[in-house]
């Protein structure tokens, strides 16, 4: 009998987790690089013949915040409800995913009900390619560069660069004044692992994306493309 107590709690739980139903789930935005935050909201149902309710929601990241309206965590059979998603821009370029976890009572906590997705576009200002230069243990320390590519509507420029580990030199190569510049980095020694992160300063006017960052590594080949 306990046996078959168990299996019937089971397949209620499994029966309610599948209840809530997104219109969409995926929302997507497309904003400024003058915006600091965007939101956007996601319609659901309960479709069930029973009542549910929201146990956790892991919004994956501190920098999105979600909410649902009127604070409501309990949807009766047939009832409707808007989960809100706003995500804090900070200096996010791109297109950048954020993956929205949804549990309800009854749900395991390996496995929540749903997912929804807030996918939002943003502009690329200032692009670094590669953002992470790339030497083998024991390899020749030649100079490798960091190329920076302004597509902001103003001319750029950058003023400094700097290395975090003395191991790694940083020099800004000037090749189209405003739009483009290479940051050659050269290692004193590969005879050991290490990491060293690359500032970049420019004077764009939007004071969070003056401050870029590159990357520059010694490491096993294994361990890298």
């Amino acid at each position: 009998m306990k046996l078959l107590t168990l299996i019937f709690l089971a397949l209620s739980s499994i029966l309610q987790a599948g209840d809530l139903k997104f219109e969409k789930d995926l929302q997507e935005a497309n904003i400024s690089l003058k915006d600091s935050e965007v939101t956007r909201e996601f319609k659901f149902t309960n479709t069930g013949s029973k009542e549910i309710k929201i146990k956790h929601v892991d919004p994956g990241c501190t920098c999105v915040t979600v909410e649902f309206l009127n604070g409501k965590s309990t949807y009766a059979a047939g009832e409707s409800g808007v989960l809100r998603a706003t995500f804090k821009i900070d200096n996010a370029q791109g297109v950048v995913d954020k993956n929205i976890l949804i549990w309800l009572a009854g749900d395991s906590d390996e496995k929540p009900s749903s997912q929804v997705t807030f996918r939002i576009h943003i502009p690329i200002a200032i692009a670094l390619e590669p953002k992470t230069l790339n030497w083998d243990i024991n390899s020749k320390p030649e100079p490798k560069f960091i190329r920076v590519n302004i597509n902001y509507e103003k001319p750029v420029l950058v003023k400094a660069v700097k290395s975090s580990s003395e191991n790694f030199t940083a020099e800004i190569v000037t090749v189209e004044e405003g739009k483009t510049y290479d940051i050659r980095v050269t290692p004193k020694s590969t005879a050991a692992v290490g990491l060293c992160v690359i500032g970049i300063e420019t004077d764009i006017e939007i004071e969070k994306y003056r401050s870029q960052q590159g990357f520059a590594r010694v490491s096993n080949p294994k361990t890298h493309p």
